[in-house]
């Protein structure tokens, strides 16, 4: 019966999409038979007349456009008609103009973009699911770059995100402004993507940063607030996008360097081995660098274009000691990615990645007198995984006013348990295909589609489980005068387990942006959010380090959620100083400074309202011997969130500043939510002179009020979080150097029970390219 019933969702989507398509196809046609003409030009800097390499340039209100190449170039073909057309670059101030082309014209035109002190991104495209303004967005979007990222030296991409507004990461899982706080591990409120493909484990909805490739990120999105009307489950919080570098036009080498150490603990009984690096130097005759607790990695990318093929191929090995027992890990990762361009409106991508991980496990430690020491029978636990991962976009713009996506994902997951006690194991598939169409009539742009996802376990803890999602999504955005934009969408959800239960779904969302001035926009969006139970949360019977998890097949039950944003965005540029600069630094420090203060600024302020149902957390069972997963009631969380991102001295200083206060509540108990921290702030800054960078991050997170205490100890080790980091680096291109220090302030704290977060370490980076 519930087979039938997809079967005929299906039919039914299909004839709609078939009907839809005889109705535009007469108009598509008559275009078509047009003569067409074509829209040529390039992108140069103003400053330096240079070309400028991966310039958006589009065709407003329609779905064409085209990116500049190496030499600035871009090509566009048109239909006869007047056409507005917007070129933008991130650290450049857009531009447009007007043009007209008559059948089989060609026309040329030439973009001279102007720097600008905000250095915020031309385009977005994961909040509506298509491009667009980030003043244009309904809801907060916050967007890490590619040159974000590589001023820390990280080795997980999660160490990055941490330093966003609202943003904090427990034991690999994302809170993102109190929607989460910690689930041990089993599903995740916020939609994890990369390349717009969800890329989540099949089995607990879980986040596996190892398998991301940090080198070949170009940006990351983070759009915060109910997304399931586009994006369905796992995104009632919100998503995160990682969007992957597309291959360079010309041969080009990349390659990464990295070496760190730990410092000793702030307490010398917690010294749990001599092999500390810090400590060997202090006992001369002791000094042992290749057998301290330190950690390493090299990554080496190439990428190419022969004609209209592009690829992209990348290989990483990273390894670490550690700084507590059992805390090592060897890694491998590879990537690759090829991008076919058979013209300007239809590309083709093939992405692909592996990783192989295999490391330490610590569940908890010894004492809190010993905390970097584990249990003496959990002295050796390791955990083998790898994870494959799969997906392809193929984008074609038929029109200017019809455009179509099509995708499909494969993600494997497949993990090994070496314990003392147990030596479980899961391999997960998810398999996922997704149709997307975007049309444009007059004023109004409409995003609609479908998506089928499978995933299928075979585990000693879950058993063989299947689930099934299949769902339609359509979203109208009104843009009734270059003031107002109105967007209505909603999305159906059919979820289905095997041999256990179904539900279904319905998520509305309503977004209202008013832009009375440039540089400013209000916005207001509504929308509602589910995240269905995972195959873990239902299914896992396992016992770990004493605690015993079991089974709860009376989970069948989606968490819901409605949620509310109110917010403004101003930005701000003060020119005391409107002509050219006349002088360098070096030759007069007093007069350049002068010239080039002209301050920028990004005020972004927020209100968020969130009600939930049925919200799915750990508990200890009724006979107080196990934990389960289970629904727990009604909750509400609300709060203010703050950022300013400020510019000065053409960039050569920058500094931003995110705070975040809740109020998380359960309904039905009057207490406050489990692993929620109440205010939350993260602040950086960056200093840039002649080819020196000094860099500075702290992120604070107040004391967490509720615990699910699986541990059974009396001892209470929750305190604030203060972190600290300094970076300074050298860029003496091609090559760059760079040292950090994280966690200066040796500070000892913990999100979750029992496990102590990172202590003060060093790392020297080394990254070039030719």
């Amino acid at each position: 019966m519930i087979r039938q019933k997809m079967r005929g969702c299906v039919f039914e989507t299909v004839c709609i999409l078939l009907l839809l398509r005889l109705v535009w196809a007469p108009a598509l046609v008559a275009r078509q038979t047009q003569q067409p003409g074509q829209l040529t030009g390039r992108v140069i800097d103003m400053k330096t007349n240079k070309p400028l390499f991966g310039a958006n340039v589009i065709v407003k209100n329609t779905v064409l456009g085209s990116s500049s190449d190496a030499d600035g170039h871009f090509r566009i073909p048109l239909p006869a008609g007047q056409y507005r057309i917007e070129a933008s670059m991130i650290g450049y101030a857009k531009q447009t103009k007007e043009i007209r082309i008559l059948p089989g014209q060609t026309i040329s035109v030439d973009f001279i973009l102007e720097s600008t002190i905000l250095q915020q991104p031309a385009l977005i495209v994961t909040a509506s699911k298509r491009r667009q303004s980030i003043e244009d967005a309904p809801t907060s979007v916050d967007v890490i770059t590619a040159e974000e990222i590589q001023r820390r030296s990280v080795t997980s991409l999660d160490e990055v995100l941490q330093n966003t507004a609202g943003l904090g990461v427990i034991d690999s899982q994302i809170d993102l402004r109190g929607s989460t706080g910690f689930n041990w591990t089993a599903g995740s409120r916020v939609l994890l993507m990369i390349d717009g493909h969800p890329f989540i484990a099949g089995d607990n909805g879980g986040i596996n940063w190892d398998a991301i490739p940090v080198e070949e990120v170009e940006r990351v999105e983070v759009v915060k607030g109910a997304g399931s009307a586009l994006y369905g489950s796992n995104a009632m919080a919100g998503m995160i996008n990682i969007i992957t570098r597309d291959p360079s036009p010309f041969p080009e080498t990349r390659f990464k360097l990295h070496w760190g150490f730990y410092d000793e603990p702030a307490y010398p009984e917690w010294r749990w081995t001599d092999r500390f690096l810090t400590y060997q130097i202090s006992q001369l005759n002791r000094f042992d660098p290749f057998n301290s607790l330190s950690f390493e990695g090299i990554d080496l990318s190439h990428s190419r274009s022969m004609g209209k093929v592009g690829l992209l191929v990348t290989l990483g090995r990273k390894r670490s000691r550690g700084y507590y027992q059992n805390g090592d890990y060897s890694r491998w990762s590879a990537l690759g990615k090829v991008k076919i361009r058979f013209s300007p409106n239809k590309t083709l991508s093939f992405t692909g990645n592996y990783a192989l991980n295999d490391h330490g496990d610590f569940i908890q430690w010894l004492s809190k007198d010993r905390p970097l020491e584990a249990k003496t029978e959990e002295v050796g636990n390791s955990v083998w995984s790898q994870k494959h991962n799969m997906h392809a976009t193929f984008q074609h713009g038929v029109s200017q006013i019809f455009a179509y996506t099509l995708k499909s994902n494969f993600y494997r997951y497949h993990w090994q348990n070496h314990y003392s006690d147990n030596q479980d194991y899961a391999i997960t598939d998810r398999i996922g295909t997704e149709a997307q169409f975007d049309l444009i009539l007059g004023k109004q742009s409409v995003t609609f589609g479908t998506e089928v996802t499978a995933q299928h376990a075979n585990s000693l803890i879950y058993g063989d489980r299947d689930t099934w999602d299949f769902s339609i999504y359509a979203e109208d955005e009104f843009k009734f005068t270059p003031l107002w934009t109105l967007t209505l969408g909603a999305r159906y959800d059919y979820h289905w387990v095997r041999g256990m239960s179904s539900a279904q779904q319905i998520s509305p969302r309503m977004g209202f942006v008013f832009r009375p001035w440039e540089n400013t926009s209000l916005r207001l969006s509504a929308g509602h959010g589910f995240r269905a139970p995972s195959i873990a949360e239902v299914f896992a019977n396992i016992t770990v380090s004493g605690i015993h998890v079991v089974p709860n097949p009376d989970l069948t039950e989606s968490e819901r959620a409605w949620s509310l944003e109110m917010a403004l965005r101003q930005a701000l540029v003060l020119k005391f100083y409107r002509g050219s600069p006349t002088v360098s630094f070096m030759r007069n420090p007093f007069r350049w400074i002068a010239e080039n203060f002209n301050p920028g600024f990004i005020f972004d302020i927020a209100y968020f309202w969130s009600r939930y149902r049925n919200m799915i957390d750990v508990d200890i069972n009724a006979g107080l011997t196990a934990v389960q997963f289970m629904n727990m009631g009604n909750a509400r969380n609300h709060g203010i969130e703050l950022r300013i991102m400020a510019r000065a001295f053409a960039s050569h200083l920058t500094a931003n500043v995110g705070l975040t206060l809740i109020d998380p509540e359960n309904l039905d108990t009057g207490k406050t939510l489990n692993y929620r921290s109440r205010s939350r702030l993260n602040v950086g800054t960056e200093l840039r002179v002649w080819k020196i960078a000094l860099g500075w991050d702290y992120r604070y997170a107040r004391r967490i009020d509720e615990i699910v205490n699986v541990f059974g100890s009396a001892f209470d080790e929750r305190v604030p979080m203060h972190v600290m980091d300094a970076r300074i680096s050298f860029d003496f291109s091609p090559i760059e150097i760079s040292v950090e220090g994280k966690n200066l302030r040796n500070y000892h704290y913990t999100l979750r029970q029992r496990f102590l977060e990172p202590i003060r370490h060093y790392v020297i980076t080394m990254r070039g390219k030719f």
